[in-house]
């Protein structure tokens, strides 16, 4: 008898469950469109950011034309170091389509590396290597033509020491037999392991920073602010659901109110999780990046979680959206996203804390604030029990 009850038990539960998420459906379809904008709105926002963020960026580069009347391993040098150059977007052009596209400003300017470069540079002579065109709107040709002179000079001090480093070894008739391209090739490994250019200043005591802990411009990053803004939008249901002319009908159902309240979280939490699994794919597809699906499933059960309470506790649909709102400014801010933290970085362990995005950027579980709304949850459900008791 006990197990034919239980049986009869289990199936009245999930007869129950299955009646919520039905009427969830229908409630759904009547707004549908607003519930799949809610839905993508952050795999959307994060497209186009990013889309906007790099045609911005390559719209800010100057656009430089590079002529070589010769091709040996110096002039190649000095067009791919050029290339490097976050400051300019090189093409490699002939002179006459170099001086048309000057002429229609199409280039802000065009650089002729002569004949005999090579021949130069070898002898330390930096004079009449290369010729110009620029117009009267090539605002950056002097600071392009800087760049490259600064170039050359340390191509051409390069060759200067390895010159002095063979005559040196000659003078002493060291066994070395260091070759002139061997010496430069050396300098330059020196050059990349020291970066003699690059200091970093921290405060006493303070430990060194670690770049693998950076927060960097990705599109998790983008995703995880829009994910918190719009999760919070898309729980203004609870706010109808405690509307009196709603809540009047709980006490005549086989279900209590906070039962009921569980269910379509859980609901809501699986229809979500399906959109991020959707998201994870885009995005791998797209960036080739990844987050650890654990992370992400953490991640958000922490925003559905946190965005019920919230709505909960508010109960106006307006003051939810301004808190939302304000809510993802700040947390923008404690992450160092658009803004350096400047000083506050020296005590960064507590906003590390206090930031519920700080762990899923850092690709880690967001434990600490999971159990934090989880407690609350077990408050808001004893609350509700003894309200309805």
């Amino acid at each position: 008898m006990y197990t034919v009850g239980c049986r009869f038990t289990m199936e009245g539960a999930c007869s129950v469950m299955r009646d919520i998420i039905a009427a969830r459906f229908l409630l759904l379809k009547k707004n549908a469109v607003s519930l799949i904008i809610w839905l993508l709105a952050p795999l959307l926002i994060t497209i186009l950011f990013l889309s906007t963020v790099h045609t911005v960026q390559d719209d800010f580069r100057v656009p430089v034309g590079v002529v070589l009347e010769e091709e040996t391993p110096s002039t190649n040098e000095l067009y791919e170091a050029m290339e490097q150059s976050s400051f300019v977007t090189v093409s490699l052009l002939s002179e006459r389509e170099a001086i048309r596209q000057v002429q229609q400003h199409e280039l802000d300017s065009a650089f002729v590396i002569k004949e005999g470069y090579e021949e130069q540079i070898q002898e330390g002579n930096r004079r009449d290597l290369l010729e110009s065109y620029y117009s009267d709107r090539s605002f950056a040709y002097n600071s392009v033509k800087e760049m490259i002179v600064s170039i050359i000079q340390q191509e051409t001090g390069r060759i200067k020491a390895a010159n002095t480093v063979i005559a040196l070894e000659r003078e002493l008739n060291g066994t070395s037999n260091w070759t002139e391209q061997e010496i430069i090739a050396k300098s330059r490994q020196i050059q990349a392991e020291e970066d003699l250019l690059n200091n970093e200043f921290r405060y006493m005591g303070e430990a060194p920073a670690d770049e693998s802990g950076l927060i960097e411009w990705n599109p998790w990053m983008i995703w995880a602010f829009a994910a918190m803004l719009f999760t919070i939008f898309l729980f203004d249901w609870v706010i109808k659901e405690q509307n009196a002319s709603v809540n009047i009908r709980i006490p005549f159902t086989k279900v209590k109110f906070s039962v009921y309240m569980l269910i379509n979280l859980a609901f809501y939490i699986i229809l979500l999780v399906l959109v991020d699994l959707i998201t994870y794919a885009c995005f791998y597809l797209l960036y080739e990046e990844e987050v650890s699906l654990l992370t992400l499933l953490s991640y958000r059960m922490m925003t559905c979680i946190l965005a019920f309470l919230i709505v909960t506790i508010v109960r106006k649909a307006y003051l939810s959206y301004i808190l939302a709102i304000t809510l993802t400014i700040t947390l923008v801010i404690l992450s160092g996203a658009l803004l350096p933290l400047g000083a506050l970085t020296i005590n960064s362990s507590w906003i590390h804390l206090i930031n519920p995005v700080s762990r899923f950027l850092s690709g880690e579980w967001t434990i600490e604030w999971l159990i934090i709304c989880i407690i609350g949850m077990g408050i808001w459900y004893v609350r509700e029990e003894r309200k309805y008791a």
